[in-house]
């Protein structure tokens, strides 16, 4: 049997094709208009819902539903990316204020916020006998933004009465239930939309995520089978039923493991599905089997930067062979500037010092790196002992005074340095390079704030304890690790 059509589908395709025929053949009733609006706004279709407001105000200028549209349209056009309307919202409801239709009251308490937003909901729903959809949902999402949740639950047998279509509203308040943490009362609504709509997935796995989320381990699994079977041809449902076991249930791990590799079967050059095995493997400590299957997607998609981004995060040691296969498949150009500036942050960070290395040598200019980015390749060869490769790239630095101007980092390179240089026997150096550095750090210490003047006091530290322990006390300097990194 051929699918059922939607007409407010057919109705929005029809009216996109009359935007390519004369202004003066577009024939619409007013409802029509109406309806196309609001399943444009579904679609996040700007672009029709502005054609139907300039046709409606040629056709049905007298018409309180398009100005309606309207005054919604101005309302949610912000500022600069901002929550705030624009300054034509507040206009164009001054300008008509005869008009007093739910939408448009609503619409005035979004510009002017009431001082007792309860009274001012409850005149609301006094003054309209009923609320339509896009009426009913504009009051929620009003009444959520003056902090009124608590108000529209205890409300909630009353607002049924002021409904046409009852999902709708159900619907609503079960999405901000959700985001508002409050798992029984989305347990309880999710379970009056599962009786309207029983084979609707996105309800069951709702409802199984607040299950799970509020302990209810065996109503959780129930309706996890129920999701799973009627998700069974829809991706999108099944992979947010599994990204919601790993978030809060982790007696299903090993279902969720086998949704997701069911799906990356199906389209096995899909990382996020990928990445989600992966991630269900870290969880069920099976830590050593992720990276090998990250391993497997890079031997395919050497070039794949997420794909990459992972693999380092995992401080695996062959790294910078899978740097090379990554930076050869991108022509040379490897992360974009954000993602290595953001890369190099994260695995510091993380102490993840085995691809930070690989990534700063990878793509390093020695000198001509930037400071920061030069510190944390220092600090990666520390950690990893490699001493002489320290000490060769700073001897090689044309500036080393630059390192005292550089808070924090720079004062762990000046450390790292030093100690380098007394673990390879070269005690008259360091000395020289503290003797040269220590006026321009006794003179920052006095005024740094706290962790910069602990960073320069490790320094001093260490210079005691190189007057004590000279280059040639091996021993000493072999174990020496102040910054309680593991010894390699």
């Amino acid at each position: 049997m051929a699918e059922e059509t939607n007409p407010r589908e057919e109705l929005y395709e029809r009216f996109k094709a009359s935007l390519k025929r004369p202004v003066a053949d577009r024939y619409f009733d007013e409802d029509e208009l109406v309806e196309i609006y609001d399943y444009a706004g579904d679609l996040s279709d700007d672009y029709v819902q502005l054609e139907v407001l300039f046709c409606g105000a040629r056709l049905y200028p007298a018409s309180a539903s398009l100005a309606e549209r309207r005054a919604l349209m101005y309302l949610d056009t912000s500022v600069d990316d901002s929550d705030e309307p624009t300054p034509a919202a507040g206009s164009f409801l001054n300008d008509n204020p005869e008009l007093q239709t739910p939408l448009f009251e609503i619409a005035r308490l979004q510009i002017n916020r009431p001082s007792d937003p309860e009274g001012a909901l409850e005149y609301i729903l006094g003054q309209f006998e009923t609320l339509g959809d896009e009426e009913i949902i504009r009051f929620l999402d009003l009444a959520f933004d003056l902090g009124c949740y608590d108000w529209v639950i205890s409300n909630l047998p009353r607002l049924r009465t002021k409904v046409k279509f009852m999902p709708t509203l159900v619907y609503e308040i079960m999405r901000e239930a959700e985001s508002s943490g409050d798992d029984e009362t989305v347990i309880t609504l999710a379970e009056e939309l599962i009786e309207s709509e029983p084979f609707a997935v996105g309800y069951w796995v709702t409802l199984f995520k607040a299950q799970a989320k509020a302990g209810k381990e065996e109503d959780a699994k129930s309706s996890f089978d129920y999701a799973r079977a009627l998700g069974a041809d829809n991706p999108d449902a099944l992979l947010i039923l599994a990204e919601s076991v790993y978030s809060f249930a982790p007696y299903l791990y090993s279902e969720a493991y086998e949704i997701i590799e069911g799906l990356k079967e199906e389209n096995p050059d899909e990382f996020m599905y990928t990445d989600c095995q992966c991630a269900i493997l870290v969880r069920m400590g099976a830590g050593s089997k992720a990276i090998n299957i990250l391993r497997e997607y890079l031997d395919k998609h050497p070039g794949h930067s997420r794909a990459m981004r992972q693999l380092l995060a995992c401080n695996v040691p062959d790294a910078s062979d899978y740097l090379d296969r990554f930076y050869d498949a991108t022509g040379g150009e490897g992360f974009d500037p954000a993602t290595y500036a953001e890369l190099v942050t994260t695995l510091s960070l993380n102490g993840s010092m085995t691809s930070l290395e690989a990534l700063l040598t990878r793509s390093g200019a020695g000198v001509d790196m930037d400071p920061g980015d030069f510190c944390a390749w220092i600090e990666s060869l520390y950690a990893l002992g490699r001493y002489e490769e320290l000490a060769q790239l700073v001897d090689a630095h044309p500036n080393k005074g630059v390192f005292v101007t550089i808070p924090l980092k720079g004062s762990a390179v000046i450390f790292a340095y030093i100690v380098a240089l007394m673990k390879l026997g070269r005690g008259d150096d360091a000395n020289a390079f503290f003797s040269e550095v220590r006026p321009a750090l006794e003179a920052i210490i006095e005024d740094a704030p706290m962790p910069v003047r602990m960073s320069i006091r490790t320094v001093f530290t260490l210079a005691d304890k190189m007057r004590r322990h000279p280059a040639d006390d091996t021993l000493y300097w072999e174990y020496f690790n102040m910054l309680n990194y593991e010894k390699k």
